[in-house]
């Protein structure tokens, strides 16, 4: 992704390098106080650590190497371990510090940092519409460099529950793609229905029906709704002729 932030001026970049100057001015002794305040400043270990050993070792090789006279070649050696200290300090300082430009340009003050949680209500500001304007030189609001948050993602579909019938289905009548249509009800079931239906020339009642497809309690508490039973009309009576001998 492009970084659309303005880039710093060279004037920004030579005020924010001012701790160059411990390096370049402190003739091996005070160059490591400039690593550890940009260390701390940008919780870099490895800057601050290599401070600490710049000002230590420096002034400890200086004192070292003016005790005696200048004929004494142990010295000499010092003074070249020193010089030589100095200008690794400088090359390191002048190596980091375009990481520390990067770091410095990101930094974002507490204070203008917005807080992470917004109070609303009476005795609170309304947080202002629409993205927040960061002065120049600051990071970009977070939301330009990240992705659609959880909450704003689409909701996953919801399973639709199996069609209802609309009319009550009549037990007594109802077909065999109507008695399918019912919860629970599968096709060994209807058949078994409506063979007992056919044995019995009708059900009686809906509790004889749901007897009769052996439903459970809690099956038949969303069938009861959606069923009636409308007695079958008596059968008729068997004929009774009058027989005539022959």
């Amino acid at each position: 992704m492009t970084d659309s932030r303005p880039r710093p001026t060279f004037g920004w970049r030579v005020v924010h390098s001012w701790w160059l100057l411990f390096p370049i001015l402190g003739l091996g002794c005070l160059n490591g106080t400039g690593f550890i305040y940009i260390g701390l400043r940008a919780r870099r270990p490895d800057w601050w650590i290599a401070g600490i050993v710049y000002l230590v070792a420096g002034p400890a090789l200086f004192l070292f190497a003016s005790d005696g006279g200048p004929e004494k070649e142990p010295n000499t050696w010092l003074s070249m371990g020193w010089f030589a200290g100095w200008v690794a300090s400088l090359i390191h300082a002048c190596i980091i510090n375009p990481a520390w430009l990067r770091w410095r340009s990101g930094y974002v003050p507490w204070h203008a940092r917005r807080s992470a949680v917004q109070y609303t209500g009476a005795g609170y500001p309304a947080p202002p519409p629409g993205p927040v304007d960061l002065p120049a030189g600051l990071a970009p609001p977070p939301g330009q460099y990240y992705g659609q948050s959880p909450s704003e993602a689409p909701a996953a579909p919801v399973p639709q529950p199996p069609a209802i019938p609309v009319a009550p289905v009549d037990v007594n009548t109802a077909e065999p793609a109507q008695l399918a249509s019912l919860p629970g009800f599968d096709p060994d079931r209807v058949r078994r229905v409506l063979a007992e239906r056919q044995a019995r020339r009708g059900f009686g009642s809906v509790e004889e029906f749901a007897a009769a497809a052996t439903l459970a309690p809690h099956e038949f508490i969303q069938v009861r709704g959606l069923v009636v039973c409308t007695p079958m009309p008596p059968a008729p009576p068997p004929s009774t002729g009058r027989i005539l001998d022959v």
